[in-house]
């Protein structure tokens, strides 16, 4: 086998060091072009940088804005209606709680005047009771008195000699 050999600017290479050589050049070059194109693309993205601007916003940040005060009123009616269907259901319930007072009173008076009927009408069935009694009474007592003043008067007229 023969030595291959290269010189170079005075410099003599053998067959490995050649070898050394060319993976050292190749990669010497193919790093200056990854740097190229890195610094390529560098100046690329800096021009589209520095030509950037901002998408107008103000359109999204009015929206935003009319959006914010929608629900700062939604929330503050929704406030109003809670504290007044608070105030409605108390007044309700304080509503339902003098009706039942009144009930209350209105059912002890019907009971007292159940009872003070039923008195009465105890007292006056006493009462007709009573003169009724009198009444049989005193109706048998006439009776007897009228008869007794009929009888009389039929013995008088029995016994008056002129009758005959």
């Amino acid at each position: 086998m023969s030595n291959t050999t290269v010189e170079f600017a005075g410099i003599k290479f053998t067959g490995g060091k050649i070898f050394v050589l060319i993976t050292a050049l190749t990669t010497l070059v193919s790093g200056a072009w990854g740097a190229f194109e890195f610094y390529d693309d560098y100046r690329d993205m800096k021009a589209q940088i520095q030509e950037y601007t901002a998408p107008d916003l103000s359109g999204i940040r009015e929206d935003m804005s009319v959006l914010r005060e929608e629900m700062n009123s939604v929330q503050y009616s929704v406030t109003l209606t809670a504290d007044y269907s608070r105030d409605i259901r108390n007044d309700l319930r304080d509503d339902l709680i003098r009706m039942e007072r009144i009930v209350d009173r209105v059912e002890d008076r019907v009971r007292r005047s159940e009872d003070d009927t039923r008195e009465m009408i105890r007292i006056a069935d006493q009462r007709f009771d009573d003169k009724r009694y009198a009444l049989e009474t005193g109706s048998n007592r006439k009776m007897k008195a009228l008869e007794e003043r009929m009888e009389q008067r039929i013995q008088r007229a029995l016994n008056n000699p002129l009758a005959d």
